[in-house]
């Protein structure tokens, strides 16, 4: 059986590109990644001297935005070489220069994908949107963002690793896990959260992989894990998932659409506490599954934890596997 080629360009971060790698070879996918060209380095004394110049004296980072544009150019021209592939799947599209983007286009035989999972209105994409063939978004309020009017924007949501899976875990007492990196308006909801699980006796491991002191500062509770030497790698997040019993979400503000940790807990068979009202519009949502927080009140927090985890049908938990999701976006027919 002939591979389907891919190109594979997003931000390295965490290891989730390496994870969305080895799941596009899992369902017979030939992938190039391209994430190496987005890192910069220097080429001598004089670049260096330039951006300090430019940055003390005129206050303006221009110039180390064009050293690495044109690194990134040079590295994608010598790593494509001539060699065509099917798709390219770019997430994240915001981080690329139109150059890399145009030369991606030019090495792509169908489909030039793009797919934002992080929002439109954080992170734009007016200028160069429309070297795509096809555009996806995960929060179905940039499908009416006046910007983006003059485009068809498509939504989808975010997806499972299917290549992984769900080994059952026992704990002497239930686990809460939550990761995330520090956001100012999630402060007070992660610490109000993890004070109510203490006290009905739940185990937490709460982590916010930050080392600077001014966001440390931010929060009072002494039950969350500090420190960037806790960043994990996303397969290492993926243990801590598989090993906890609930799984714990704060939405950004803003943001509609839903984290990865939703079709996780829906994947893993977790219970769920999420601020994301949104996800009572999904066909898995259960309240005895889901408890969608407002953020204050959470009386009613020990009932949902006693209330035994309703199954979901495997058609609609199917739904959300990564098989589905890129086979849906890239437009493949399954055999």
């Amino acid at each position: 059986m002939s591979h389907k080629t891919i190109i594979l360009a997003m931000p390295p971060t965490n290891g989730l590109v390496e994870l969305i790698e080895e799941n596009l070879k899992f369902h017979g996918f030939k992938v190039l990644r391209v994430d190496s060209i987005l890192q910069f380095k220097y080429k001598n004394l004089m670049e260096r001297l330039c951006q300090f110049f430019y940055k003390q004296i005129y206050r303006n980072n221009r110039y180390k935005k064009q050293l690495k544009e044109k690194q990134s150019l040079f590295k994608a021209q010598k790593l494509l070489s001539d060699i065509q592939y099917e798709y390219t799947l770019v997430i994240r599209p915001d981080i690329f220069s139109e150059q890399v983007l145009t030369l991606l286009k030019k090495h792509t035989k169908r489909k030039l994908i793009g797919y934002q999972w992080d929002g439109l209105k954080r992170f734009p994409v007016k200028n160069i949107i429309h070297l795509f063939d096809q555009f996806f978004v995960f929060d179905n309020n940039d499908l009416t963002n006046p910007d983006y009017k003059h485009v068809q924007l498509k939504c989808t949501t975010n997806f499972y690793f299917d290549m992984i899976k769900p080994n059952k875990n026992q704990n002497k007492k239930l686990l809460a896990y939550y990761i995330g990196d520090h956001q100012a308006c999630r402060v007070n909801a992660i610490e109000k959260c993890a004070e109510k699980l203490k006290e009905n006796g739940i185990n937490i491991k709460f982590i916010i992989p930050t080392s600077k002191t001014s966001d440390i500062k931010c929060y009072q509770s002494n039950n969350i894990i500090f420190g960037k030497i806790n960043r994990l790698s996303y397969n290492d997040n993926l243990k801590n998932v598989n090993e906890a019993d609930i799984l714990v979400d704060f939405v950004i503000a803003r943001h509609n659409g839903l984290s990865f940790r939703h079709f996780e807990a829906l994947y893993f068979k977790k219970k769920l506490i999420t601020t994301n009202k949104h996800i009572k519009s999904y066909d898995f949502y259960h309240p005895n599954n889901i408890f969608i927080w407002d953020g204050e009140n959470l009386d009613n927090l020990n009932e949902f934890l006693n209330k035994p985890i309703v199954p979901i049908s495997s058609q609609i938990v199917e739904k959300y596997s990564f098989k589905k999701w890129i086979n849906s976006i890239l437009e493949i027919e399954e055999i």
